[in-house]
């Protein structure tokens, strides 16, 4: 236990619990409710109430025109176009998005024949995008793509979801499925129209079609909150997508405790640089920021990765007065890194981070340079997003733990058997698998025969419970602690990446006779996949050709190893399954040693261990014979130090 624990636990019971609801936006009070979530007090609280005493509809056009109704005039988006502000940001005020997804809504219903409307979006960051996805939802369903995918899985998706219509746009926007247009519209039989986002000399320009349907709906959208509204990819195997089934009411539940957890007030500017095509840019940005009547700022069509936008972060913060983000923790640190940052002014209240463990230092660095506290949370594509987060206390978040459950969610560490059926449940602070029960599980996935992995099996309430496909625990004050990915996921940048994808590849090379891919830790972006093979007797091919073969192959340029490392056997379990652990532990190992060597050089010998302890691995350096061992411990220390894992350093 942290030693300031109790400390932070005092903050955790409200005197006055009613406190949680923000003045004038109470529960039953004709709007949306607003929240200040601060405490587990306030957990308990928000439990007593349905969500539909909490949202203004059970839709997410009702609830998006709900805001509008309220403040038609606001902007309800800013788009930038370039991060350096030398170019005037686009304004898109609630009236005129109402307008937009009512135009948009009318042409996919007309173009859905009396079938169902399925819209697939393929775009990077621009408005656009979102405004297709709601009006998508509202006349059928939206499917979100990654316009970085190989135009191969593009065309299974949209043939496994039989889409009707495509938004995209031109090589304007840089290099994306786009450019394979003509191979897509060859390939899917069941798309009846192509809109091309600023496209203004083409007959199928959006803005242009959109604006020739009525500005008011001419048709009566579906009122059912667990109604489809969007198909989110969410990985898969080569060929096989997998498509999370999402409702409204999943997603506006999820995008209401966000706002919760977050920032709930209507003059909350929120910073958007997650993808559309990720439930952290579409729901926990994107959406949360429309039913609570917030400016969504969309920072340039590529988000976080655009460099300049991490270089400019401060300055655009401060002029857009942005009060709360969600982003990765390479992201957080990257900010932090950025030089000459003035940040003096901004307004931020809440940074959140997700997709992978805030180092502990980075925490505190960030805290003390900007009196920001970075806070974790977790959630998944299966449960529309967020489930788990740190309230703003004003304490110290409990670095290494992803929070407790939101209100109405339960998570909890039980053991299931090989079929994903409840075997018991794990006493407090024991290491389980990690489930979630609560109202936004999904409703299944497109091929329904993948539905048991997720769903566990014969839980003794009788609900519904979701397997996260993580380790971890709860301890007895509620936190939840997440120690490994069963699934062995490698998290890029906050993207998730399957190493099944990458093993299927390799293993179709005529030389390659097994082969296991793991994350290696990397400071930019947390993990990079590499690859460990062994070779089949008499092959000859080189790691470098099995890059290649790789690159050819992939689906996801993301997913291709940076490493290819040649292995003489492959570490097996007890059972004879390939040892993650073990490859993870050598990939650390030879981060560590590189690192080392980098920076001992010809001054002294070393030696270097890792160490399996606690939730996280830890690496062990001792140098041998250094004639200054407070300078090289310093630098070895700031060196390791952008890793995400623990290091100890020593000198004989």
């Amino acid at each position: 236990m942290r030693p300031n624990l109790k400390i932070q636990l005092a903050g955790f019971q409200t005197d006055h619990p009613e406190s949680v609801w923000i003045a004038g936006a109470q529960p039953n009070s004709g709007g949306i409710a607003r929240a200040h979530l601060r405490s587990v007090g306030d957990v308990e609280v928000i439990g007593r109430y349905s969500y539909e005493s909490l949202l203004p509809g059970k839709t997410i056009y009702e609830c998006i025109r709900s805001a509008a109704l309220g403040a038609p005039e606001k902007a309800a988006m800013i788009w930038l176009e370039s991060a350096d502000l030398t170019g005037a940001p686009r304004e898109i005020r609630y009236r005129e998005l109402m307008t937009l997804i009512n135009q948009t809504a009318n042409l996919l219903n007309s173009m859905s024949g009396g079938s169902l409307s399925v819209t697939a979006i393929i775009l990077p960051m621009l408005p656009e995008g979102l405004i297709a996805l709601w009006a998508a939802a509202t006349a059928g369903v939206a499917v979100p793509i990654n316009p970085f995918l190989s135009v191969g899985y593009v065309i299974s998706i949209l043939n496994a979801v039989k889409a009707t219509v495509l938004v995209t746009t031109t090589s304007r926007y840089g290099d994306g499925a786009w450019d394979k247009l003509d191979e897509i519209l060859r390939s899917v039989p069941s798309l009846k129209q192509v809109l091309l986002v600023d496209a203004p000399d083409s007959g199928n320009d959006f803005m242009k079609t959109v604006s020739q349907y009525p500005s008011e709906l001419t048709f009566k959208p579906s009122t059912q909150a667990h109604d489809e509204a969007m198909y989110m990819p969410t990985g898969g195997t080569t060929g096989t997508p997998k498509l999370v089934r999402m409702s409204h009411w999943g997603q506006l539940v999820i995008a209401w405790n966000v706002g919760a957890l977050m920032g709930a007030r209507h003059s909350d500017v929120v910073a958007h640089g997650m993808p559309n095509f990720h439930c952290g840019g579409t729901i926990s940005l994107g959406l949360r920021s429309m039913i609570f009547g917030q400016t969504l700022l969309t920072l340039t069509s590529q988000g976080y990765r655009d460099p300049e936008v991490v270089k400019n972060f401060w300055t655009i913060a401060d002029r857009f007065r942005v009060t709360s983000l969600l982003a990765t923790p390479t992201t957080a640190a990257a900010i932090f890194a950025a030089p000459d940052a003035h940040s003096a002014r901004h307004c931020i209240t809440d940074f959140h981070c997700g997709g992978s463990t805030v180092p502990q230092e980075l925490v505190r660095k960030f805290h003390k340079r900007y009196g920001i506290w970075l806070r974790e949370n977790w959630g998944m594509t299966e449960l529309h997003g967020t489930t788990t987060g740190h309230p703003d206390t004003g304490f110290e978040p409990l670095i290494g733990s992803v929070g407790y459950s939101l209100p109405h969610y339960q998570t909890k560490a039980i053991e299931v058997d090989a079929a994903n059926h409840f075997v018991h449940e794990c006493a407090v602070g024991e290491t389980g698998t990690l489930v979630i029960g609560g109202p936004s599980l999904m409703l299944g996935y497109a091929d329904s025969r993948l539905d048991a992995e997720f769903f566990v099996g014969g839980m003794p309430d009788g609900a519904r419970w979701g397997n996260t496909g993580d380790r971890g625990c709860v301890d007895g004050n509620g936190y939840v602690w997440v120690s490994g990915r069963t699934k062995d996921l490698i998290i890029r940048g906050g993207h998730n990446i399957d190493p099944s994808v990458i093993e299927e590849v390799l293993g179709e090379h005529e030389d390659v006779q097994v082969a296991a891919a793991v994350g290696r830790p990397d400071a930019m972006v947390g993990e990079i996949p590499v690859a460990y093979v062994v070779i089949r007797p008499g092959g000859e091919v080189t790691p470098e050709e099995l890059i290649r073969f790789c690159r050819e192959h992939m689906h996801e340029r993301a997913a291709v190893p940076k490493e290819i490392i040649f292995i003489d056997a492959m570490p097996l379990t007890a059972v004879g399954k390939v040892s993650k652990p073990v490859l993870r532990i050598d990939a650390m190992r030879r981060v560590v040693t590189s690192v080392a060597e980098e920076a001992c050089r010809d001054l002294c010998r070393f030696d270097v261990a890792i160490a399996e302890s606690g939730t996280s691995p830890v690496a062990f350096v001792q140098l041998h014979d250094a004639a200054d061992k407070e300078m090289l411990i310093g630098h070895l220390r700031d060196r390791l130090g952008e890793f995400h894992f623990k290091t100890v350093i020593e000198a004989a």
